[in-house]
């Protein structure tokens, strides 16, 4: 049987990063949190927690996971037999231009009406597949098709992107077109210091390795779309985030290029009410903002 107080010390610990933190939240002195990380360890056979830095250990995450399932299973129960105006808290993992073109929108009636309050934990698409193997979402937006185990996966469809820049910007750095060349020499606004779509795209279509080109590294999308705006960079954002600057002409396409990155919702096997809810309204939102995939209806 598990031991959910050693399990809620081993969850405290991951998430504050430190005994220390996990102490202070649990109400508990540090050597109390340690004698529990520790009597755990010694049931399971095998270490959960690195010490330097504290960090789960891979059979670690695997407890995690699962302690995290149950923990919103349990709470969703709780509320259900409590007030019908409860609030409810439902993370998931959440990638950056998904929510640039209208996520939040689309959701809200829901989480209007059934007081849910979303955690979003925000990263590439390439990324968020990770929060939802560790428990720490109930469900992903990302560009993995094969679902991990204890989960389901539902297509979205794709999302487009398009190298954009100013007029201007666009006159000094490409007037020679799209090529090797002149992106080795025009400053890009990229996303983060992932591997991202943009660096992927140089990378694969013009042989350019990163540090061959010069590169602003901004982590939020919306930022890094006013840098292109603000005519410091080029950079590859959702066509949905750039349409109205487009049609404005304040925007212009840099070449023909369009990039599609395929989406899909990856949530668990075994969803609580709430988090159904809000799939749905995620895959009616993917509906209207992302293309069908190849071999989907249209």
């Amino acid at each position: 049987m598990l031991d959910y107080k050693l399990l809620e010390a081993l969850d405290m610990v991951a998430r504050a990063g430190s005994f220390d933190g996990a102490a202070r939240r649990l109400h508990l002195t540090q050597s109390a949190v340690s004698q529990r990380i520790r009597q755990l360890e010694e049931k399971h056979g095998c270490v959960l927690l690195s010490r330097d830095p504290v960090a789960p250990t891979p059979e670690g995450e695997r407890l995690l996971a699962h302690v995290r399932r149950v923990q919103q299973l349990e709470a969703e129960l709780a509320r259900d037999a409590g007030a019908a105006d409860a609030w409810r808290s439902v993370a998931i993992g959440v990638n950056a231009d998904s929510l640039a073109v209208g996520l939040i929108a689309a959701l809200a009636p829901a989480l209007a009406a059934q007081h849910i309050l979303l955690d979003c934990v925000i990263d590439d698409e390439a990324y968020t597949l990770e929060s939802l193997r560790r428990g720490a979402v109930v469900g992903c937006i990302a560009s993995e098709a094969a679902p991990v185990p204890g989960c389901a996966v539902r297509p979205l469809g794709g999302l487009d992107y398009l190298p954009v820049a100013t007029p201007d910007f666009a006159e000094r750095y490409f007037k020679a077109g799209l090529n090797a060349a002149t992106l080795a020499a025009a400053p890009a606004a990229v996303f983060a210091h992932r591997d991202s779509l943009h660096r992927r795209w140089l990378r694969e279509a013009h042989g350019l390795a990163e540090g061959s080109y010069p590169a602003h590294v901004i982590p939020e999308s919306n930022a890094l779309y006013a840098a292109a705006l603000a005519g410091i960079a080029y950079a590859v954002v959702p066509k949905a985030q750039a349409a109205a600057a487009l049609r404005a002409g304040r925007l212009v396409g840099l070449g023909a290029t369009t990039l599609t990155v395929p989406l899909f919702w990856h949530h668990w096997t075994k969803q609580s009410p709430v988090a159904e809810q809000i799939g749905a309204a995620l895959v009616e939102f993917a509906a209207g903002h992302f293309n069908p995939l190849p071999g989907e209806p249209s």
